[in-house]
């Protein structure tokens, strides 16, 4: 045995340096291309062969876990469920991979339970991620025991790194990346594709910035083009709060989002300790009103204690703002590096241009064997009588294959695919079925080689690939950025409410959602009021309405009707029950209360069905599901106060009720709207005007089975934005000379082809 002598100093720096690369790569540094680290990769790819699908029942977090462990990553167990649980968690996370059922810790700091008794799956992004890596698009190398193979990467059609950020410490380096909301960066990467010279400052008309999943605003816009060129900065956060009025000239500050990774429990025991110690002694009452739909911590102030001073220093003294770190160290081809946004975009294209590659070779090698197959099943069934007579007399399988490789010129496959084949095989219609699948194969090939050949065509694929999953999966933006062009403080957008609370601009609107109720244009400087079924209204102030902001109802099946911007009405809201009731409320009654007060008085079967901004001369239509229609002046209805039921407007005829309210001023026509897709046009002076509480006229022919959907005053022209029970969505621009004039009695006409689906909601743009 030799031995070598090494200078001590020289094997320590040998061993560091071994020892901080395997930190870097092997555990703390994110790889560019999927954004993960290597037990975070272990256990997402150790779910997928368990089949912990989406669509499939949870396992057990222990299994998982011991999955891992025993097959991928021989490290502490604790380890790896603390990485499974922070995919899993949404505060963390701001697209979690993971879904958990049971306790998977909370927000204000709670532990999540013994993997014992908690529950996980893969979400529907992380089978994005997972997607094709059976077709040999990304490389495998040996577990730790040589025993199995594992991905070195995963596909990852989802960007991960940077929709997801990460942090992680290493030897004698660090990363912070910031998460980003998902529509932003699929869209910044189609940008990119297209042309590759875009600038990192073009990429930030697209990317707003940092988007956490916790909410909050970013204060220094003006600072995030460096930070984002350079790769290393400091992002500020500050809470989401604003003031709300209260009798007897008190104020009140609600908090509804928080800075990423701030502990709510702390930052809540925090400001009581200002209180106790007398820092902040305006404040007379704190609680945490939170639960599942979200966070809201309200501070009751003293009398006379202006609000906005005392955030101010709630801001200065507690982690209500925060700094976030921004260090864009990634592996890139193995190596640690420091980059920019734009780089980062990159190497994701180039990982999925590979992919696309990879895969195709892939579809292309099968595609040939199959066509090789289908080519020898072709010739044999040409020949059939002397191929089964060939068969037949051949003294087994292995003389028979000898026989038509040389009679036919086949090849061993193919021979093998003859020997193989069933007699059904043998009819007419399966060769024809044979031919066809010969034609579409050779039509698949051409397609796979040009693939191939031209890398313009898998950059084609990447962006319509990456448009399909914006439209599955992407979602508002949840941080507000300051100062940035489109979210600044003067100016509006045009945002839809839906019908469960969500408010969202009106181009973002999810996928599959609740129905829409409104479409306002919202200043970012004013409140939006939403009103409810129930009779409540909420506010929320008009910058947050941008962000896919949810009201918190009080009830159980309380819905939003409608919606209005106080400052653009009239000094009165109309509104209509389902029970005939008509009420005229005075808009200053209505308070900035997020968390809803009573406009109404309703009886238990009564219900909300329309609201109506209120005019001095106008007429209010009010009308039912069977067709009846009432026409009165607004000033038949006086106004009322929030805690009464208002007057009579139409009288109910037995199993029908009252569908919704219109205000008709100066308007010629009545678009007449039934539930299976029908419009017809009446004059509107067929509707008399007569006085409150009469049974209305009738606009639908007698014995129809056909309803009311809505009725819309139309002047010139009118777009609307149609929701189906069936969850279809469809705008139409109506015309005036579009429609023919009717008769009210008359039958309407089929304009939208809805099947046997029933129109559930229609609502005028802009309205």
């Amino acid at each position: 045995m030799e031995i070598i002598n090494i200078p001590i100093e020289e094997e320590v720096k040998q061993a560091y340096i071994d020892y901080a690369m395997s930190v870097i790569v092997g555990r703390a540094i994110p790889d560019v291309r999927d954004g993960l680290k290597p037990v975070q990769r272990r256990i997402l790819y150790a779910m997928y062969e368990m089949g912990l699908y989406p669509d499939k029942p949870f396992k057990k977090s222990a299994r998982v876990v011991g999955e891992v462990l025993g097959k991928y990553h021989p490290h502490g167990d604790q380890a790896v469920y603390d990485a499974l649980v922070r995919m899993a968690q949404d505060f963390n996370m701001r697209y979690p991979l993971i879904i958990g059922q049971g306790n998977f810790g909370s927000i204000d700091g709670d532990p999540p339970a013994a993997m014992r008794y908690s529950e996980a799956k893969l979400s529907k992004l992380a089978m994005e991620m997972l997607e094709d890596i059976d077709k040999e698009t990304v490389d495998f190398a040996p577990n730790f025991d040589d025993s199995l193979m594992e991905p070195t990467v995963l596909p990852s059609k989802f960007p991960n790194l940077i929709c997801n950020g990460t942090t992680g410490i290493a030897v004698g380096l660090a990363t912070s990346i910031p998460p980003h909301n998902l529509r932003e960066v699929g869209k910044a990467l189609i940008k990119l594709a297209e042309n590759p010279k875009t600038t990192t400052e073009e990429l930030l008309q697209i990317i707003k910035g940092p988007d956490f999943p916790t909410g909050g605003i970013i204060e220094n816009a003006n600072e995030l083009k460096d930070i984002y060129e350079y790769g290393r900065g400091t992002i500020q956060v500050k809470a989401k709060a604003h003031v709300e009025k209260l009798q007897g000239n008190r104020e009140q500050i609600v908090i509804t989002e928080i800075p990423y990774q701030v502990n709510k429990a702390d930052l809540i025991k925090k400001i009581a300790d200002l209180v106790r110690s007398g820092r902040i002694k305006e404040i007379s009452d704190l609680r945490d009103e939170s639960d599942k739909e979200g966070i809201r911590i309200v501070i009751e102030l003293k009398r006379e204690a202006k609000g906005e001073k005392i955030l101010e220093k709630l801001y200065r003294y507690t982690q209500l703002k925060k700094n976030f770190p921004v260090n864009l160290v990634v592996l890139i081809d193995g190596e640690p590096k420091l980059v920019g946004l734009k780089r980062i975009l990159q190497e994701f294209i180039r990982h999925r241009l590979e992919v696309i590659l990879r895969r195709t070779k892939y579809y292309l090698s099968k595609a040939e064997q199959r066509l090789h197959i289908v080519k020898g099943l072709l010739i044999a069934i040409g020949d059939l009588d002397n191929v089964i007579d060939m068969i037949r007399k051949s003294r087994d399988g292995a003389e028979a294959k000898r026989r038509l490789i040389e009679s036919y010129e086949l090849s061993e496959v193919q021979a093998q695919a003859v020997l193989d084949m069933r007699l059904q095989r043998l009819t007419s219609l399966e060769r024809e079925k044979l031919e066809k699948e010969e034609k579409e194969l050779e039509e698949k090939i051409a397609y796979y080689r040009k693939v191939i050949a031209e890398e313009k065509e898998r950059v084609r694929i990447f962006i319509e690939e990456t448009k399909e999953l914006i439209k599955k999966h992407g979602d508002a933006r949840k941080t507000f950025v300051e100062g940035i062009e489109g979210y600044v403080e003067e100016g509006s957008m045009l945002v839809a409410i839906l019908e469960n609370g969500q408010v969202f601009p009106l181009e973002e609107i999810p996928e599959e959602s609740s129905p829409v109720v409104n479409v306002l244009d919202v200043p970012f400087t004013e409140g939006l009021f939403l009103v409810s079924n129930r009779g409540r209204v909420y506010w929320i102030a008009g910058s947050h309405a941008l962000q896919g902001t949810k009201v918190r109802m009080k009830e159980p099946g309380e819905s939003i009707i409608g919606a209005f911007i106080r400052e653009q009405f009239a000094d009165r809201l109309i509104m209509a029950t389902k029970k005939g009731y008509v009420k005229r409320i005075p808009l200053v009654d209505f308070e900035y209360k997020a968390q809803g007060m009573s406009i109404i008085k309703l009886t238990e079967d009564d219900e909300v069905r329309s609201i109506a901004q209120s005019y001095h001369d106008a007429d209010i239509l009010v009308y039912t599901s069977r067709g009846r229609v009432a026409r009165f002046p607004v000033g038949e209805v006086p106004p009322a106060t929030p805690g009464t039921r208002g007057v009579q407007g139409i009288k109910i005829e037995d199993k029908d009720e009252v569908v919704g309210a219109r205000i008709l001023k100066d308007e010629p026509y009545l678009l007449v709207i039934t539930s299976h897709g029908r419009v017809k046009k009446i004059v509107s002076e067929e509707i008399p005007r007569m006085g409150r509480y009469v049974k209305g006229v009738h606009v639908l022919p007698k014995g129809t089975r056909d309803r009311i959907a809505d009725i819309i005053p139309l002047k010139e022209k009118v777009e609307l934005l149609i929701t189906t029970e069936g969850g279809k969505v469809f705008y139409d621009l109506i015309e005036e000379k579009d429609v023919h004039l009717s008769k009210k009695e008359s039958s309407a006409v089929r304009r939208w082809d809805i099947g046997d689906d029933i129109i559930h909601k229609v609502v005028r743009k802009s309205s």
